[in-house]
């Protein structure tokens, strides 16, 4: 909200999407949105100084921390794009920053110096965790910090122990309630906002969620409360990110399953694949009600009924059998099937719906339904996790199988449209929808799913970072790529595209990539702290000579150092836990504070040595490696400038701007963009796709399993000559004669 505020006082009209594709129109004033990330990325190196400040009450300390973040390259780069990170920064250092000045209060307890600190703190944490859940580790990093000062309350033998409980209060309405209600305030003031969406983009949220917003095309839009057989209905998986079941003439392929027509899941809404006929099965009397007959009476759709779904374009009926699904191998496979509708035991499913009473007619969009398989038992589940393949289905297509599990996530589905001509009496669609908390919760469920979707493709898996490889800049990221087109001679953005190798294109690119030298440097630092803490811990025990005033001030350094490891670890290594794909700026918080860890240990350094020699010599000596350390700091930002803009020259081949500084750094990791490793990183894979030709009929592998027989690259609009198998019916089918299916 705040980028869409600083935006929309920038003239931003809302037309320009932002993709990462796209080229920034005239009438977009970017240079006012980058401004105002850069403005908040101005402040990280202010805060980090602030922090160290309180830490160590080290003017050098701090000084040498800030010069670490203000000379990082990475960190430049990332100010200058219109992205989340900064204002996530500059959040986490006020957390931490708030919750140290608060700890230092602590003599001072109750005063209004305290109370500012505590309810600060507290105010970031609202603040950091309504930006990304990476605000989460922050969290647990003061939580940690105040239950470790509780515990120092608890244990001062000179305060009573009561006096715990007002401190725990006094925390926990500071440090919990105050953030929740900062949470929670950015949302209702979202939703307040927000109060438009787009046609047809409600696939992505559950049908209650979409109704409560305005331009969709659910405006002034009247259902029948109730469904009646006959219907036309389009069907929605109640659970986020699926989207609406639908099927097209297109077949699985035979090699990983049985080669019927595809049924899928989708967000994106297309009439002519979403729009399924729902028909009663007379179980009894072995036939099919189609309610089609316009002089009989409605008969309305209730729980418990034995139904048949018939894709309205393709006539083919939902169907189960023993096959296994396409991708999930344990669980059925889910097709189109049948002729003209025909169906039979295999294309009947009982409609359950969950705390209702049998017999209780369907209602839209209110009622979440389950559809258990009369055969085979199973019920029918949308996955969000899987997409499939786009060599053989639709782009975002998502699978659907069937589960025997029925509390598995994504079994519920829910009438999302509803043609229902018999039906005179309607109800406003919109009286549906959700209130604002009910919207919260929705919207909350949605981020955790869409969280958990984030593994990425196989390429983007192949260009993620893991955790291991950030330290040692194994891996570099791509930010943006400009490549001349020399016909039109203008300048074409690809990002999160590689130009191929042995082009000739020339252009502009950027890289995401930290200051080398400063890199390695906090690399060195943080095996320097281990060190430094076992050298303190030996000196404490044996050296009891040692000089009082030598021991404190490496005592005070450790304790800085350690708190900002605690920091540096809890941003970065439960990342070593996640599936998800990563990049180089999910790292960049626990970067941060490993330059402030930098700061401190060298700042202690310079001291230790001048401390070594004789007297008159030691402020000289002092400041003389201090002054050395900045100038290989600055040097080393001046040397690496480029990494901080731009780069003018061939992607993947030996850049002289950068490359022979880069040369010193280089111990094979994966820096394709500077001409290392290129062959390892760049494939070029091409796939040709064969049109269906009445010889392939001669293959055996390929006809032996054929249900029907669909030209491969036929469509809805172009449906060629159909020969389907006829499906089963319910004249071939004696309860006495079969079994139900068993999946192990």
């Amino acid at each position: 909200m705040v980028i869409a505020g600083a935006a929309w006082l920038a003239g931003y009209n809302g037309t320009f999407d932002f993709q990462g594709s796209s080229i920034y129109t005239r009438d977009l004033n970017y240079v006012a949105l980058r401004s105002m990330m850069a403005v908040l990325g101005s402040m990280l190196v202010p805060l980090s100084f602030l922090l160290v400040w309180e830490l160590s009450t080290s003017l050098t300390a701090a000084g040498l921390a800030a010069l670490c973040v203000l000379t990082d390259t990475f960190v430049h780069r990332l100010n200058t794009l219109i992205l989340l990170d900064p204002l996530l920064l500059v959040t986490i250092l006020a957390s931490v920053y708030g919750i140290t000045k608060f700890h230092n209060q602590r003599h001072r307890a109750w005063s209004s110096a305290w109370w500012w600190w505590l309810c600060f703190t507290g105010m970031s944490l609202g603040t950091v965790m309504s930006i990304k859940y990476v605000g989460a580790f922050t969290v647990l990093y003061v939580g940690l910090h105040t239950a470790y000062q509780l515990f120092c309350i608890a244990a001062d033998t000179n305060t009573p122990l009561l006096q715990v409980l007002p401190h725990t209060a006094a925390r926990a309405a500071a440090l919990i309630i105050l953030p929740t209600a900062v949470y929670l305030t950015t949302f209702v003031i979202h939703f307040s906002i927000l109060t438009q969406w787009d046609v047809n983009g409600g696939g992505l949220y559950h049908t209650k969620f979409f109704l409560a917003f305005n331009g969709t095309e659910y405006d002034n839009a009247t259902f029948p409360k109730y469904v009646h057989y006959g219907a036309n209905v389009t069907i929605q998986s109640s659970r986020p990110i699926c989207g609406y079941l639908e099927s097209w003439y297109d077949l699985f392929p035979s090699e990983l399953t049985a080669p019927c027509q595809q049924v899928t899941t989708s967000t994106i809404r297309d009439n002519e694949t979403v729009m399924w006929t729902i028909k009663k099965v007379d179980i009894d009397a072995g036939s099919v009600v189609d309610g089609k007959d316009p002089l009989q009476e409605a008969l309305l759709v209730r729980n418990g009924d034995y139904v048949m779904l018939t894709h309205a374009a393709t006539g083919r009926s939902l169907r189960s059998h023993g096959h296994r699904a396409p991708i999930t191998k344990r669980h059925y496979q889910v097709c189109g099937y049948g002729d003209d509708g025909a169906g039979g035991p295999f294309e009947t499913w009982e409609l359950l719906v969950p705390g209702t009473k049998v017999g209780e007619p369907l209602q839209v969009v209110e009622h979440d339904f389950l559809l258990r398989h009369y055969k085979i038992n199973c019920f029918l589940k949308g996955n969000e996790k899987v997409v499939l393949p786009k060599e053989w289905a639709f782009n975002g297509a998502k699978e659907v199988t069937c589960t025997r599990n029925m509390e598995q996530p994504g079994t519920e589905w829910h009438i999302n449209w509803n043609v229902s001509p018999k039906l005179k009496e309607k109800v406003m669609v919109k009286d549906m929808a959700l209130g604002l908390w009910d919207k919260i919760i929705h919207q909350h469920l949605n981020m955790f799913i869409s969280n958990s979707l984030l593994v990425g493709t196989e390429e983007e898996a192949e260009h993620s970072a893991r955790p291991w490889m950030w330290p040692i800049l194994w891996r570099i990221q791509m930010m943006g790529t400009y490549v001349v087109n020399k016909t039109s001679g203008r300048m074409e953005k690809v990002v999160g595209e590689y130009v191929p190798q042995g082009t000739t294109e020339k252009g502009v690119f950027s890289v995401g990539m930290t200051n080398p030298f400063l890199t390695y440097l906090n690399l060195v630092c943080l095996i320097g702290v281990l060190v430094l803490s076992l050298a303190h811990s030996y000196c404490n025990s044996r050296c009891p000579q040692e000089n009082p005033h030598n021991a404190g001030v490496r005592r005070k350094a450790l304790v800085a150092c350690w708190w900002l490891a605690g920091c540096w670890a809890i941003h970065y290594l439960p990342f070593f836990f996640m599936s998800r794909v990563l990049y180089y700026h999910h790292y960049c918080p626990a970067y941060l504070f490993s330059c402030m860890i930098t700061g401190v240990l060298l700042s202690w350094v310079s001291e230790a040595v001048a401390g070594a020699v004789r007297k008159a010599w030691q402020k000289t000596v002092k400041w003389s490696l201090l002054l050395l350390t900045s100038t290989a700091l600055v040097c080393s930002y001046a040397f690496f400038w480029p990494l901080a803009t731009h780069i003018k020259g061939e992607i993947f081949e030996a850049n002289p701007r950068v490359n022979s500084g880069l040369d010193y750094f280089y111990i094979g990791q994966l820096w394709p963009e500077f001409g290392y490793r290129k062959s390892e990183y760049v494939s070029i894979v091409s796939t040709i796709i064969e049109k269906w030709s009445e010889g392939l009929l001669d293959n055996p592998d390929l006809n032996a399993t054929l249900y029907y027989l669909t030209q491969l690259n036929y469509t809805a609009h172009n449906p060629g000559n159909i020969h389907p198998v006829h499906a089963s019916n319910f004249s071939l089918w004696r309860p006495s004669t079969l079994n139900h299916a068993y999946l192990p």
